[in-house]
């Protein structure tokens, strides 16, 4: 795949998922930047759905694909400043797939250059030194008990071995206001740190890629296999009967089972002390949880 494919104003990195324009970045989740990458690959032609599904999605993939692939469509055209009425990028045709309007300029990265014929290996010895390999015996048994001592007392030491690990997903946002987006984002975050504040009781994954992923793409156990997590946090901002209500479900990542839902009603919007209520909560439910009750399943109302 080129490095980077070029296009009207926009420089767009597939690997990385970035997409720049006049000193702006955007950074695309991995798999609106997959269907970005696979349209902009062939501009000019109809990319078929079944395609994109063959492609983004394999057949082992459990996921919605409909919805996920709308959402992979409207978060590529928000990026781009795109309008599905009047299309300048990301053309829709019905019931058939999608085409890619602009042309696009592909650029490959140079292959790193050959040392000269004549230049010695770059492992090769300095000349005059060739022979005094006396001392490296030495050098590599210190380096080996360093490393077995390292690794002895990662193992030997008990937070290592009975520190649980929360990962924490994106808050879905269900109210349908698109005004609180940015409002889930920063109670996610907020929530984050607030539970890393405790290191002592467990630790916490919240920067990971995998756990942006939007909610019609969520696959819980390849989040749980990926980061090695005890526990996953799933959240949801809806509209209550007075205000806001937010719900919290924590989850066991071996069996996806529910072990404690937190409901939290919030009647002046996203208060700030809200997300320190939260955190409270989940954490004494995470920390009771993980003290050896993680056998039955609980739920909570707070």
């Amino acid at each position: 795949m080129p490095a980077v494919l070029r296009f009207d104003r926009f420089e767009f990195h597939p690997h990385s998922g970035e997409l720049i324009a006049k000193g702006t970045c955007v950074r695309l989740e991995p798999q609106p930047a997959k269907v970005l990458a696979l349209l902009a690959r062939r501009p000019g032609q109809v990319v078929t759905r079944e395609e994109l599904q063959r492609e983004i999605w394999p057949a082992d993939t459990f996921v919605d694909f409909e919805r996920g692939l709308n959402y992979c469509i409207r978060r590529i055209r928000s990026a781009l400043d795109d309008s599905a009425a009047a299309p300048r990028f990301i053309e829709t045709l019905p019931k058939r797939g999608y085409r890619f309007l602009p042309e696009v300029a592909p650029e490959i990265e140079p292959p790193p250059i050959a040392p000269a014929a004549d230049s010695p290996p770059a492992s090769a010895a300095p000349p005059g030194r060739r022979g005094s390999r006396s001392g490296w015996p030495l050098v590599l048994a210190a380096a080996a008990l360093l490393a077995a001592a390292a690794v002895a007392a990662v193992l030997l030491s008990p937070r290592s071995v009975a520190l649980p690990t929360v990962a924490v997903t994106l808050f879905d946002n269900e109210t349908g206001r698109a005004d609180l987006d940015r409002a889930a984002q920063v109670l996610t975050d907020t929530l984050v740190e607030r539970l890393a504040r405790n290191p002592a009781r467990f630790s916490v994954i919240g920067n990971a890629a995998i756990l942006r992923t939007p909610r019609p793409m969520r696959n819980l156990a390849t989040i749980g296999s990926s980061l090695h997590a005890d526990f996953i946090l799933l959240g949801q901002i809806l509209p209550g009967e007075r205000g806001l209500l937010v719900l919290t479900h924590l989850i066991r990542a071996r069996d996806q089972r529910h072990l404690w839902v937190g409901r939290f009603e919030s009647p002046a919007g996203l208060e700030p002390g809200l997300a320190g209520r939260v955190a409270e909560a989940v954490a004494s439910a995470a920390a009771a949880t993980s003290g050896g009750n993680s056998g039955a399943a609980g739920s909570g109302t707070f």
